[in-house]
């Protein structure tokens, strides 16, 4: 009985094996019939155990361990069912790629390659990624962005998707240095122009530090359109944009002392 349980247990984990959803079906499995399968293991020993006890001889022996086994059977059923009804769940899995048409605190509308539109509900049980599976907030999705989305559709149509993942093909942020020279400036940002990556939006924080050529702390006012500087931050390719800016270096100041000829 027992070993039946399990072989049922260990095929259903290598036929899923190989897709998204395998973390999921081994989840269900833990929490949900992995305790009813030991509960049945210790509850069949023990009655085992009790009644072994009281027969006399070996037919009464194998009796008792028939009709426990028969008694048992319901609960095997009940866990094939528990089963057959995940994967029920499962078996219409959606994932499909698209650009977000609109977005709001709980939901994302997609439009495919096809044009074909598609509404993501999004739980707390739903995985945001970015481009290269670095953890994402919602708020950094925007209008635009290229997403994969992985979930189940919850609809005939198959129009509308519980998101398990989705990851935002758009945001490829990573820490780095970059120069150029400032073209705008504004309150809280300027725009850096640089060689090799365009114009690039430098957004300031208030932990960022304002530094001049000899690493004296300068004020923010002092940056002007025209300096050649440096900035330490996060950059977005997608959006152009360097966020969490950690420090800006101006080359041009303190001005350099203007030499004239003299006759």
């Amino acid at each position: 009985m027992i070993k039946k349980i399990f072989f049922l247990v260990l095929l259903t984990i290598f036929i899923f094996n190989s897709d998204v959803y395998a973390k999921s079906v081994r989840g269900i499995i833990r929490n949900e019939v992995k305790p009813t399968i030991q509960a049945i293991k210790e509850q069949t020993k023990e009655q085992i155990r009790e009644s072994l006890n009281q027969a006399t001889n070996q037919a009464e022996r194998n009796k008792i361990r028939n009709e426990i086994r028969e008694k048992n059977k319901g609960l095997l059923d009940q866990i094939k069912n528990q089963i057959k009804e995940k994967l029920q769940n499962l078996k219409f899995s959606a994932r499909i790629e698209g650009k977000i048409t609109s977005l709001s605190n709980n939901l994302i509308n997609i439009q495919d390659d096809n044009g074909k539109n598609y509404i993501v509900n999004i739980t707390e049980k739903t995985q945001l990624r970015r481009r290269f599976w670095g953890k994402a907030e919602l708020s950094e999705f925007a209008v635009g962005n290229r997403v994969k989305v992985i979930g189940r559709y919850t609809n005939e149509e198959k129009t509308i998707i519980e998101a398990v993942l989705i990851r935002n093909l758009s945001i490829q942020r990573r820490w780095g240095v970059f120069f150029g020279q400032v073209v705008t400036i504004s309150e809280n940002y300027l725009t850096l122009k640089t060689v090799n990556r365009g114009d690039l939006i430098v957004y300031l924080t208030n932990e960022t530090r304002l530094k001049n050529r000899k690493g004296g702390t300068i004020k923010w006012s002092e940056i002007q359109i025209g300096h050649k500087i440096r900035v330490k931050g996060v950059w977005d390719r997608d959006l152009k944009e360097i966020r969490e800016t950690e420090e800006v270096k101006d080359f041009s100041l303190p001005f350099l002392p203007t030499i004239t000829k003299t006759e």
